[in-house]
């Protein structure tokens, strides 16, 4: 008897243990499924962009040629000397060759002279004899055409020593015996600087207007540094935001602490494939660096100050295993975008919100002015650009993280917490950044949504969007 009810009683015991432990799971589940982040709808900026780097170049750059060849027998210049058009660039000593030929010119030039002067002496004297009866109208007529014929060959004769002597200036009348022709003066087609310098004093060159060779020798480069654009290649995804006139932020590594202004000039009609991606070639003018105070604004996000804001919620062990992704992307030649983006996507893993960036201007293209054109001066062409092409900015609207924006039946909606309680709200979504999307109708500023735990809720079929090109 005592047997029988120790078994009933040790029953009993596994009963209630195994109901103690059955309702402990459900309330785990029911707790978990209840656990869920919000956040309020609050009024913000949004500003999309496109981001890439480029190389700086001149709009503006000559390569200087002399059209004879001979020995460079004096240079003016160096390289980085600032010249302006019409500036002495190097003197040139003529081949043998082409001094036969100046010297033949020259002969000829002085024979037409001297015929000239003849026939004019010859025209003077008829007419005074005509005017004296001693001879007939039809006199004065031959010898005033003798006169212009000569003068035509007289022209033709100085054009022809112009044209070998590289038709750079008018021939002075009283130069034409000089033996300054020996030398060529070669002259600065524009005002820049001189960015490259190819030859030295004593060095042979051959002449630009020879068809073999190259064109002839390249003396140096002139580039007008006032004007500068950044060459960059944007991807056959993004450049169908990308028009001509959009603001352009610039940045510089080399030139820290300092934003420029720009603006879309060109975008290429053909792409090109550059390892089996398209590219489209764009062209920014830099027009010059912005205010002190948008500087400031603009580099407040900036990666050099992230760390600090970012890295400090995050362990030990994420912040080095974030800086060792970073590492491995930038030497397998991540662009900027590249690594914005997995920055975005790790902090997210780690339960950290992304900083919002700030808010960043844009300009209405228009002729820069001395001010706005300071600082242009510490550009060098071959520096490396970071461009941000503004496609499009929203102040002060409603927006909300994207991680709260769900597709749901082919709806877009939000879970809006109503009564302590989510539930599916429609709404209509404008732009978005790399963090927030703007919300348009459906919401109200102060509702609470939720970003984060409730994807066991959803419907079967639904997805959550993550980086969707919302209509502009």
């Amino acid at each position: 008897m005592k047997k029988k009810l120790f078994v009933i009683g040790g029953i009993v015991v596994i009963i209630i243990v195994g109901l103690v432990i059955f309702r402990s799971i459900l309330g785990n589940k029911d707790a978990k499924e209840q656990q869920f982040r919000t956040v309020l709808v609050e009024k913000g900026d949004i500003l999309v962009k496109v981001t890439e780097s480029g190389k700086v170049e001149p709009i503006t750059t000559v390569n200087i040629k002399s059209e004879l060849a001979g020995e460079i027998k004096k240079l003016f210049i160096e390289e980085g000397d600032s010249v302006k058009a019409g500036d002495k660039l190097a003197l040139v000593q003529q081949e043998s060759s082409q001094a036969k030929q100046v010297a033949q010119a020259r002969a000829s030039l002085e024979r037409a002279k001297l015929d000239l002067e003849d026939v004019k002496r010859n025209l003077e004297r008829k007419q005074e004899l005509y005017q004296k009866g001693f001879i007939a109208k039809k006199d004065v007529e031959d010898a005033e055409k003798s006169y212009k014929s000569n003068k035509i060959q007289y022209e033709l004769a100085e054009k022809q020593l112009w044209l070998v002597l590289g038709g750079t200036e008018p021939i002075k009348p009283q130069s034409l015996a000089s033996k300054d022709f020996d030398n060529i003066i070669v002259k600065s087609p524009i005002s820049g600087v001189v960015i490259n310098l190819n030859i030295e004093e004593g060095e042979m060159i051959t002449s630009g207007t020879q068809a073999f060779g190259g064109g002839g020798t390249a003396l140096m480069t002139i580039a007008d540094l006032s004007k500068m654009i950044v060459k960059t290649d944007i991807n056959e995804v993004d450049v169908g935001k990308v028009r001509a006139g959009q603001s352009v932020n610039i940045g510089f590594d080399a030139v820290r602490g300092k934003v420029y202004r720009g603006v879309v000039k060109k975008i290429a009609p053909a792409g090109t494939i550059e390892g089996n991606i398209v590219v489209y070639p764009v062209e920014v003018e830099i027009l010059g660096s912005v205010s002190e105070e948008i500087q400031e604004l603009h580099t407040e996000g900036a990666p050099s100050r992230l760390e600090s804001r970012i890295f400090a919620q995050l362990t030990e062990e994420q912040q080095n295993a974030l800086r060792e992704e970073i590492q491995s992307l930038r030497e397998q030649g991540a662009r900027r975008s590249e690594l914005q983006d997995a920055i975005q996507k790790k902090l997210r893993e780690y339960g950290v919100t992304p900083p919002e960036s700030p808010p960043q201007p844009t300009f209405v293209h228009s002729q820069p002015t001395d001010e706005h054109k300071a600082g242009i001066e510490l550009i060098k062409p071959g520096m490396t650009a970071d461009l941000d092409i503004i496609i499009g900015r929203a102040e002060d609207v409603l927006c909300v993280p994207k991680e709260a924006i769900t597709e749901r039946d082919g709806r877009t909606i939000v879970m809006l917490i109503k009564n302590g309680k989510p539930i599916p709200q429609p709404v209509t979504t404008g732009l978005e950044d790399d963090v927030k999307v703007e919300i348009k109708e459906g919401l109200k500023e102060s509702d609470e949504v939720v970003i984060t735990g409730f994807e066991r809720r959803l419907p079967e079929g639904s997805e959550r969007s993550r980086g969707r090109g919302h209509p502009m």
